[in-house]
């Protein structure tokens, strides 16, 4: 059963990609660039202005300096569009502005211009937008500009000169390599620490050990009964991805009001997830020991070392550093900071029983990704994709903080002279969490059963950086947002699969928690028994354990 699901599942993703890059591939989309005007022959005295282009039309210079600086020429009255009118002015060898109320095509209206000796042509608009064009490649210089941008251009008068350039970005943009690092750092650290938390609870129900005891004799701050993994159950993790679908509708039709109550929940989970990741950092420092007297507060009591409370200070003195500073353009940096602690903090306390419950919840998200991905602008009014929308902000200027994000390093000018909000890259958090939380329960398998230099978890880690990577490479290719799910998905879960198959551990890994798997450890050789099993032959099988042999039983 579970071997169909995971084909039909692989299927249905192959067929929806292999759908949406034939979709994709017809359309070029325009992108920005920069008009820099000087008044003479040097760049003193300059002047930049934004243009947007297509690149599969027109192709610029890379940086201002290459750029080919030529006078310019007004033709605004001219009908290009008409064969037989001669244009009012000598274009040859200038770039010529013309107006967008012609009646044929911009491509058309190059062509004249360019047949005419013209070097380039730009079309001045009221708005700076561009129509969408025909994936085709041309060799003209055809831009669009504001009228603004003309008539400041214009007044500078006859010596004026304009040089067209867009910097183009390298085939590894640094954004991206930045966005692979905190993503793969993420994943690795939260899950490493959350299966030692889990095989440490493990081997504290094993031994007896009761871990609020021994904090009430030392006065820590107690907090409630912590299980080794949640109780759950496949109609659940349905029932959570429902849950997911809802609160994106939600967030697409009433953006402006949940938006600030997402900011404010993100600010309380990511100030506590920070003082969670440094603690045991901060109790190695020696000075700051002397503690609180005793509290109770809901469901935490105990008292607090001077430590702590500097570092509850510093972790909520940050979240509200960035609250205030978010729309600054260095408040990226914060939000990360604040959002890898928020990713580790959430892998360490979420602990899914069984690769049962992590299939289902894996399969379900890839799903749910593709359909507000791919499916919804075939739904939308405007065409858009719902799950983008909401992912940007729509038009509001308020953004969701569930995300890591870097600027396009690139385009940093271009960005402040378009005046660019969304130039930047983003991973989202449950293109972190999801995936991760497949890692942890590999990796506290790692530990129960020994598994040799932890195996689970390193095809897990490097499976999911390659599923990064094939997620960069498919946004480069097809030009437009991807689901990271349908291709993080199949690079974690699969790999888990073949290498539980080949060490004979699928049964053992898919029942997990959830049926008390009894896994005996004899001499450095493990076998998965069950529940069922193990009423008959559970004395014989304490006769045949050998000096020396432990039994772990989950």
């Amino acid at each position: 059963m579970a071997r169909r699901l995971l084909l039909a599942s692989v299927a249905s993703l192959l067929s929806t990609l292999v759908t949406h890059c034939l979709a994709q591939g017809k359309i070029d989309y325009p992108v920005s660039g920069i008009l820099k005007s000087r008044s003479n022959a040097t760049s003193d005295n300059s002047e930049k202005y934004c243009i947007i282009f297509y690149r599969t039309i027109s192709h610029l210079a890379g940086n201002e300096d290459s750029a080919l600086y030529l006078p310019v020429s007004d033709a605004l009255e001219w009908d290009v569009c008409d064969e037989t009118e001669l244009p009012p002015t000598s274009i040859e060898n200038r770039y010529i502005f013309v107006s967008s109320e012609n009646n044929c095509s911009a491509l058309e209206r190059a062509s004249r211009v360019q047949s005419l000796g013209g070097a380039g042509t730009l079309i001045v608009k009221e708005k700076l937008q561009a129509p969408k064009q025909n994936d085709t490649n041309y060799n003209f210089t055809l831009a669009f500009i504001q009228n603004s941008s003309y008539v400041k251009i214009m007044e500078g008068g006859e010596k004026v000169t304009v040089g067209l350039y867009s910097p183009e970005d390298s085939p590894l943009p640094l954004s991206l390599v930045v966005i692979w690092f905190l993503a793969v750092f993420s994943v690795s650290v939260g899950a490493f620490w959350s299966g030692k938390i889990r095989h440490k609870l493990y081997m504290s129900e094993q031994c007896g050990h009761d871990g609020e005891d021994n904090q009430e004799a030392y006065h820590e701050p107690v907090l409630p009964h912590e299980e080794t993994s949640m109780n759950l159950s496949a109609k659940s993790i349905l029932g959570f991805v429902v849950l997911m679908c809802t609160m994106l509708l939600s967030l697409y039709f009433f953006y402006h009001i949940l938006v600030f109550v997402i900011i404010g929940m993100f600010c309380i989970a990511s100030g506590a997830a920070v003082f969670c990741c440094l603690q045991p950092l901060v109790s190695r420092i020696p000075c700051g020991t002397c503690r609180t007297p005793y509290f109770n507060i809901y469901v935490v009591r105990g008292t607090l070392e001077v430590r702590q409370i500097l570092l509850l200070m510093f972790a909520y003195g940050l979240t509200i550093v960035w609250v205030i500073m978010r729309k600054e353009p260095w408040a990226w940096i914060l939000q990360d900071i604040l959002g890898i602690a928020f990713s580790i903090n959430v892998l360490r306390l979420v602990r899914l029983p069984s690769l049962k419950i992590c299939t289902i919840l894996l399969c379900g998200l890839v799903i749910y990704d593709i359909f507000f991905v791919f499916i919804t602008p075939y739904i939308t009014s405007d065409g858009k994709s719902i799950m983008v929308e909401v992912a940007k902000g729509g038009a509001s200027q308020e953004q969701l903080p569930m995300v890591l994000k870097v600027p396009n390093f690139a385009y940093v000018e271009i960005s402040n002279i378009c005046q660019i909000m969304d130039n930047y890259n983003l991973l989202g958090f449950g293109d972190i969490l999801i995936p991760g939380l497949l890692v942890s329960f590999v990796h506290s398998f790692d530990l129960q059963v020994g598994t040799p230099c932890r195996l689970y978890y390193l095809v897990n880690v490097i499976g999911y950086g390659t599923g990064l990577v094939v997620t960069f490479i498919a946004l480069w290719l097809l030009n437009g947002a991807q689901p990271a799910l349908l291709y993080l998905v199949p690079f974690t879960l699969i790999p888990t699969y073949f290498v539980a198959a080949i060490r004979g551990e699928v049964v053992a890994m898919w029942h997990g928690d959830s049926d008390k798997v009894e896994i005996q450890v004899i001499e450095g050789k493990f076998s998965p028994k069950f529940e069922s099993e193990r009423e008959g032959d559970m004395d014989s099988a304490e006769e045949n354990v050998p000096n020396g042999a432990a039994q772990v039983v989950t």
